[in-house]
């Protein structure tokens, strides 16, 4: 069966591919932080956010395609969001016209900027770097052991759940080609609850392997991130210019653009 990975262009060559997982884990939770900080209302500063994001993904050799599915994926609930947010306001008082509610519009074009922005720098993070070597970043930086160990359990089930619902799948389709004579809802019901009693089935099997062969609730890490004191040149110097965006007055950026 052919499974579509999160980290499916973890194997590309780039400048971003090269870094330590620890320092894009920084780096990107970073700007997050720095992006979500934004005062509400304050749109010009996401005119230097968008370049510089555009910039990574533009070295990073990531599709653009690939990064804009991801963001679609999640588009309804941002929209939503955002556009909740001025309605809310109109709907608390009464209406004085849409040039009074300027600043809620302001407001929701944040929440869309900040959500977005986020989103891709996250996509850009897990499809630069192997999934396990992140795992194995987070456990460096203090992640507890207990989390780290169902995180990375539940990556490799997850494509037990999907094969077994891809078999039962073409299993539905050769003994009912065709339009359904029956009620979706329970053939969908049967075939539901065929996957989760096949995919435990396969994972306890797989489970009882990895015991056998001496797994102890640690996974072995395969390769070695040694830091060394250039690796610390590219976050500060990235951090110290996403600072300095956000510290600076956003009156000159509107007054720049």
């Amino acid at each position: 069966m052919k499974h579509s990975f999160i980290d499916k262009y973890g194997n590309l060559e780039s400048p971003l591919h090269r870094l330590d997982p620890r320092i894009k884990l920084a780096g990107a939770f970073s700007f997050i932080f720095i992006i979500v900080s934004e005062p509400r209302g304050v749109v010009c500063p996401f005119i230097f956010y968008s370049l510089i994001i555009a910039g990574l993904l533009l070295i990073s050799r990531i599709p653009p395609r690939f990064v804009f599915s991801r963001c679609l994926i999640v588009s309804p609930f941002i929209l939503i969001s955002a556009i909740f947010f001025p309605l809310s306001a109109m709907l608390s008082g009464d209406f004085q016209g849409f040039s009074a509610y300027q600043e809620e519009y302001r407001s929701a074009l944040t929440i869309v900027l900040k959500a977005f922005s986020s989103i891709i720098l996250l996509t850009l993070l897990i499809s630069t770097e192997k999934f396990h070597n992140l795992l194995m970043a987070l456990r460096k930086l203090k992640m507890p052991r207990l989390l780290g160990i169902i995180s990375a359990l539940m990556y490799r089930y997850i494509f037990i759940l999907t094969d077994e619902a891809m078999r039962t799948t073409m299993a539905r389709d050769s003994r009912t080609p065709g339009r359904l004579n029956m009620s979706k809802f329970k053939v969908y019901g049967n075939q539901s609850a065929m996957i989760f009693l096949r995919s435990m089935d396969r994972s306890q099997i797989i489970y009882n392997s990895m015991l056998s062969r001496g797994f102890t609730g640690e996974f072995p890490v395969m390769q070695k991130f040694p830091l060394k004191g250039k690796d610390f040149i590219f976050p500060v110097i990235f951090i110290f210019i996403l600072l300095a965006i956000r510290l600076t007055n956003s009156d000159i950026y509107c007054f720049i653009f």
